[in-house]
Parts: structure tokens; sequence; C-alpha cells
């Protein structure tokens, strides 16, 4: 049984992606998707290891709010 609960605040999620700063474009993992954190410092990493991979690319770390696709 499910109760309904009124009231209750409800939290943002919000998600860390690297993108190319010149193109516009999100960087991709093996999947072909792309690089999604839930922690500023995670996307810290993933951003250091993705430079050291493509010196050449402007690459910027941005914060977006997450849309639950039902």
């Amino acid at each position: 049984m499910t109760v309904p609960v009124f009231n209750v605040f409800k939290k943002d999620v919000y998600l860390y992606r690297i993108k190319d700063k010149n193109t516009g474009e999100y960087c991709l993992n093996y999947n072909n998707e792309p690089c999604e954190c839930g922690t500023k410092e995670w996307a810290n990493i993933l951003y250091n290891s993705l430079k050291i991979k493509n010196p050449n690319k402007d690459l910027i770390i941005v914060r977006e709010k997450y849309i639950v696709k039902c």
C-alpha cells in the first residue's frame, strides 16, 4: 500500500557534464553517452582525465538540472 505524502520539499537534482566550449557538444564516454556526474568533485576528476586525453579541446564543466523522463 502506498501512502500519499503532501507538503514535502522536493529537492532539485543537478548533473555535471563536460562540454566543448567551441562546438557546444558534450564529451561522450565509451557508450556514446554524455559524460555526467552527480557531484562537482567527480566532475573535476572526469574533467582532468578528459583534458589529458583531449589537450586541444577547450572543455568546461556545465551544471544542468536533471529531468526525469516518465
